[in-house]
Order: structure tokens, then sequence, then C-alpha cells
């Protein structure tokens, strides 16, 4: 076999590895060495393999179910209280780089706050305003 052949065709898989397609609904950290590089738009990029690598962050609004919990209410009732959360990733450099498993810190959040409303008011109140 012809080396230059060879050499040609391992340069042509290099390449061809770090073809990468970001869709649009979707945002790309690409980083190098581990260090933050740049974000990534929608469309047909290229990276260095085995130098740079990136991460993709959902840019759509996303869903998460709070799971029923147990608070008390001011009067001191118990009830039985779940929820929907709606989010949105508006910078997604912020989302990866300053806030780790960003959806569960959501989702605890969310969680949090639901039980601190619910522990202000009545359960009357709550019973007549469920939105």
């Amino acid at each position: 076999m012809n080396p230059l052949l060879i050499i040609g065709a391992l340069i042509g898989l290099f390449l061809l590895g770090g073809i990468r397609i970001i869709f649009e609904y979707k945002r790309a950290l690409k980083f190098r060495y581990g260090k933050y590089i740049k974000t990534l738009q929608p469309g047909f990029r290229w990276i260095i393999p085995f130098i740079e690598t990136i991460q993709t962050v959902d840019i759509r609004v996303i869903t998460f179910n709070i799971d029923s919990q147990e608070v008390m209410t001011e009067d001191n009732l118990p009830c039985s209280i779940d929820g929907v959360v709606f989010f949105k990733i508006d910078d997604p450099v912020k989302a990866v780089l300053e806030v780790e498993k960003y959806t569960f810190a959501i989702t605890q959040l969310a969680q949090a706050a639901l039980r601190d409303v619910c522990g202000k008011v009545e359960l009357d109140t709550i019973l007549s305003k469920r939105e």
C-alpha cells in the first residue's frame, strides 16, 4: 500500500471526526482543554478532535413535574401539594459554568418556593386559589 494514501486517509478521518451538527433549538458550549472558548450557534460546526469538546444546552421551554409533598399551612393543617415548573435557559454559559446540574437546582428551588408560599397561607386560601 502507498504510505501517502494511508496518511491521507488518516487525515481525512481526523477531519471528519470533528464534524458536529447543532440543531436550531440547542446551543453548544465549546471547550478547549476544559476551558470555555465560545458558544456555537446552530448549524454545521467543526471542532478539533481530542482537543476540543462541546456541551449542548436545550434552549426550548422545559417542563418538570414537582412531586407531591406534604406541607403544613399557616393554620397548622397538613396538605399534599404538587406542581409543574416551566423554564427556559436564556444564557447557556451561565447555566453550565455557574450552576452544577442546573435542572436539579431549578426543581429544588421550585419545591422550596412552593413549600414557603403554602406555609404562609391558610388551607382555605390554597384551595380557593389553586392556579
